[in-house]
């Protein structure tokens, strides 16, 4: 049995000797709560509704200090943390390391569905469950969420005949047992079949999923696979592509997404095309930021804009902290509204967005440090950027500096808009026997969701973009590569082995679309922390000296729920980084849309040349008879698995394995292969 490293939990209380009293008490019932998985998160819960009661006797300057230390301490114990009280306070200890798959799968379903059961609970949810499920009338009969399931007994009689068939035979037989289709689901759209909003059928599916159902900022566009081969066309799987994450560090290293990999570029291979597009970005998004406010008040004039100075770079840094602590103090979220007007960002409406607090410490942030590389660029080298001065510009501290700030500029114009996160992808029971899972992450990378993102966002301004310049900015929408995560930290998952060449849709052979295997992720993140317990941290940053820092207002810093956890467990006097290590790394894909993603995500491209065009006609059918021919095949010739298909029949009372879990049930998952 692994030996446990046991650290000190010892929140900063204030002169507060009965809060911590309060605090042992607390973690000496938590140590003597049941062993159990399905009984703990109740249990847990409500040792510490007792504990949070007696914050009215705790001494005034510690008890909101107190409250928060319970529900993080809560909050570790349902995530498989130890406890123990000892005669110099409290000790906590991670969950031991697994060296055994299924366990750490375990261990991982049990860390997810602690905040997913607590939302479970929430009567909104219930509610809503409830009403999927209830009967209504539709057209010429009755529907509920249930008539979107397939039977698994009648798919499993149906697609057992095929392997019966001649060799050549049996895709085609297959074709007609399962015929999977995409369907977008759109704010206002309706399933012709059922009368359910696409968007209520797409919730319902993703409450079955291991993790807690949250919305994620920026863009974000779901959808359904379907099966035209049933009545009412059940749902095969559901997904999402979201706003890609801004840091992933195996990603950023395998798209050259970094300044040491540029840098190494202008030393080993200096070109004109390389100092073209430092110059190009550099003055580009000086151009792009809105500095006439700056200009009027004198801290910047257009000669400086041209010939920075150190004392221009100050100047400009000061305002920058001077804009945030005036956003802190006075900040009011409807000023980052529109106030209820319908219709798109007007010039002024992004004019006054740019001269808010936020927007002004941003402006000038951004600018101190363009200005700063200029006048690096400018001391290095005389003038201006050339392929025989890249060298001398990497092998200047200061130079390295500048560059590593125009990579992360240029990512920064195309981190949200020419990749996407695939965060949601997943097979719905029986369809999971057949590994459908698979099907959804090709199909996900497919021609016809490249178009629907361009549709829908080809047009669309960026948020931040257009604040910073006063005025809209548009990105091209176009789609050149998509990453995502697999659930559990150790191979094979979902991903694995899902190779698509391009011989399939009248493209070359030797091309292929892959979901490559870039690495891990460190590990770090906040699902192990609930909402209550976000909010408690909140309320005490609140009532810091330094007040709330973190607002939640789109454009104040990416992952807020990540920095409020992070600044509150500091302001515990808790190390946040071994409160934040959860103990579970994912396993990081990616899938190269373009022949030139590398180049067009950092700008050293201007034009994408797709993998598949998206004017390829059956693209999509093509991915679907390669799923049969590759998966489903072998997998219905297995007799077990027939079982395990046939298991999921509808009939009352209704245990398919596609309902919503009740809190309490047995666990699944989605997303076992």
């Amino acid at each position: 049995m692994e030996k446990l490293d046991w650290i000190a939990f010892e929140p900063a209380l204030e002169g507060g000797s009965r809060a911590r009293g309060f605090l042992l008490s607390f973690a000496a019932a938590l140590a003597a709560s049941p062993a159990s998985a399905r009984e703990q998160p109740d249990w847990v819960a409500r040792l510490r509704a007792v504990a949070v009661q007696n914050r009215t006797k705790c001494e005034t300057a510690s008890r909101q200090t107190f409250v928060a230390a319970a529900h993080v301490l809560a909050d570790l114990v349902k995530q498989g943390w130890a406890v123990k009280r000892t005669r110099a306070g409290v000790k906590v200890a991670k969950p031991a390391t697994e060296s055994d798959l299924e366990q750490l799968r375990t261990r991982i379903r049990a860390q997810l569905h602690a905040e997913r059961d607590a939302q479970l609970r929430q009567p909104a949810t219930q509610e809503f469950i409830k009403e999927m499920e209830r009967r209504r009338l539709h057209k010429d009969g009755f529907s509920t969420i249930f008539s979107l399931m397939r039977d698994g007994s009648e798919l499993a009689g149906s697609i057992q005949a095929a392997p019966q068939l001649p060799a050549e035979e049996h895709v085609a037989a297959l074709s007609g047992c399962v015929q999977p289709y995409f369907q977008f689901v759109s704010e206002n759209g309706v399933c012709e079949h059922t009368g359910f909003r696409l968007i209520d059928i797409w919730r319902y599916f993703r409450h079955t999923w291991a993790s807690p159902y949250k919305s994620v900022p920026g863009r974000s566009m779901m959808a359904l696979v379907r099966d035209a081969a049933a009545p009412c066309h059940p749902i095969v799987g559901i997904a999402a592509i979201s706003s890609a994450a801004v840091a992933v560090s195996v990603r950023d290293e395998f798209l050259g997404w970094t300044g040491e990999a540029v840098i190494a570029r202008m030393k080993d291979s200096p070109s004109k095309a390389l100092a073209a597009w430092l110059t190009r970005t550099l003055n580009g998004s000086v151009d792009e930021i809105y500095r006439i406010d700056f200009l009027e008040d004198r801290t910047l004039t257009p000669a400086e804009v041209n010939a920075p100075t150190e004392a221009t770079v100050s100047r400009l840094a000061a305002v920058a902290e001077t804009a945030r602590a005036d956003h802190h103090r006075y900040m009011q979220s409807a000023d980052y509204k529109k106030n209820g007007k319908a219709g798109p960002n007007t010039e002024e409406d992004w004019l006054a967005q740019a001269r808010t607090p936020l927007f002004r410490s941003k402006r000038a942030g951004e600018l101190a440090g363009l200005l700063n590389a200029r006048r690096v660029i400018q001391r290095i080298t005389g003038g201006g950027c050339t392929s025989s001065n890249l060298p001398a510009i990497a092998a200047d501290s200061e130079g390295r500096d500048a560059v590593t700030r125009l990579v992360r500029r240029a990512k920064s114009e195309r981190v949200g808009t020419a990749i996407a996160d695939l965060t949601v992808c997943g097979a719905i029971p029986p369809y999971n026997e057949l590994l459908a899972g698979k099907l959804v992450s090709l199909l996900m990378v497919s021609p016809q969701v490249t178009c629907e993102y361009r549709k829908r966002y080809g047009k669309s301004p960026s948020v931040i973009a257009s604040s910073m310049a006063g005025r809209d900015v548009v990105r091209p929408a176009d789609l050149v590569y998509v990453g995502t995560t697999s659930l559990y930290g150790q191979r094979p998952s979902q991903y694995d082995r899902i190779v698509f060449s391009l011989g399939d849709v009248g493209g070359s052979v030797s091309e292929e679309l892959r979901y490559r295997y870039l690495g891990k992720t460190k590990g770090i993140g906040t699902f192990q922390f609930g909402d209550e317990t976000v909010s408690e941290l909140a309320r005490l940053l609140a009532q810091s000296k330094k007040g709330q820092r973190i607002n939640s207002v789109f454009g104040e810093g990416v992952n807020p729920r990540l920095r409020k956890i992070r600044d509150g467990l500091e302001l515990l006097g808790l190390d946040s980084n071994i409160f934040l290590d959860h103990g579970a790394p994912r396993l990081v894909y990616g899938v190269d849309l373009a022949r030139n993603t590398a180049d067009f995500v950092i700008g050293f491209a201007t034009t994408a040349s797709p993998l598949i065009p998206a004017k390829t006609k059956d693209a999509g059918q093509e991915m679907v008879r390669w799923w049969l021919s590759r998966w489903v095949m072998a997998r219905v010739q297995r007799d077990d698995v027939l079982v395990r298909i046939a298991e999921q029949r509808l009939t009352h009372p209704i245990r398919h394995a596609a309902r919503v879990l009740r809190v309490g049930e047995p666990a699944r998952s989605l997303f076992d292969e």
